[in-house]
């Protein structure tokens, strides 16, 4: 059964579209399932007591359509049972009985005082309402090639407010930040976006952006790679798509 959580498009959460940025997109579902956290069992606070924490590996996105300004969404997340160390978590966001956003997001569990990652063997997510995962009409897996062309194309100093309580860059952040980037910003939405976290980026630390050149594809949608390096060390990998509004 999935754990469901009524929100609305707010004002600040806007771009000149009056479309939700694709960062407030992610936030909507990171917030439901924050919710999730707090009022399942075992909560946030219980998994912090016994020194347990979620972390978010990969994240497979599909936009159907953007989402307006004071729009009325129900967001819906669920659980999948594992055997292995990752964790798969479902979401749509419907409008009305409209799906507009499905997305894949797989999780690890990480013991951080033993700094190992725990398998579904020994934890369950039983509590938190499960079901089989999301099926995406997009793959949920990407690799960028080794002779890939990428091109520099800024530098960001991660500051207090990027940051969570965890002191790393919030993984909501990467969205908007690469999104940045994408030539044509205000003519186009984003229509999906897979992405992996490789290493965390540190409050403090720099990070260096590197893009693809543009890649259009039979439907309509156009792809752009990116890249990010911290410490001379990759720290994410996104590939993103977009459509003309």
């Amino acid at each position: 059964m999935a754990f469901k959580l009524d929100l609305e498009v707010m004002a600040h959460d806007i771009d000149v579209n009056c479309h939700a940025t694709p960062t407030a997109v992610v936030r909507y579902l990171q917030e439901t399932v924050d919710r999730n956290l707090l009022c399942c069992k075992p909560t946030y606070q219980d998994l912090l007591a016994q020194n347990l924490s979620f972390i978010v590996s990969r994240t497979a996105l599909q936009v159907h359509r953007p989402l307006k300004e004071y729009e009325k969404i129900t967001v819906e997340t669920w659980a999948t049972e594992s055997r292995t160390a990752t964790f798969p978590r479902s979401f749509v966001i419907k409008s009305g009985e409209e799906i507009v956003v499905e997305c894949l997001m797989i999780w690890a569990l990480v013991n951080t005082e033993e700094q190992r990652l725990l398998r579904g063997s020994e934890f369950s997510v039983a509590g938190y309402g499960t079901g089989e995962a999301l099926e995406l009409s997009i793959p949920t897996r990407f690799k960028i090639p080794a002779d890939a062309s990428l091109t520099k194309c800024g530098d960001r100093v991660i500051m207090y407010s990027d940051i969570d309580r965890n002191l790393h860059m919030n993984n909501t952040k990467y969205f908007d930040m690469l999104f940045d980037y994408i030539p044509d910003r205000e003519k186009v939405y984003m229509s999906s976006c897979l992405i992996n976290y490789v290493i965390e980026a540190h409050y403090g630390s720099k990070i260096e952006i590197f893009i693809g050149e543009a890649e259009p594809s039979d439907d309509g949608e156009t792809f752009y790679t990116f890249r990010t390096v911290s410490d001379g060390k990759v720290n994410i990998e996104a590939k993103i798509g977009v459509r003309y509004i």
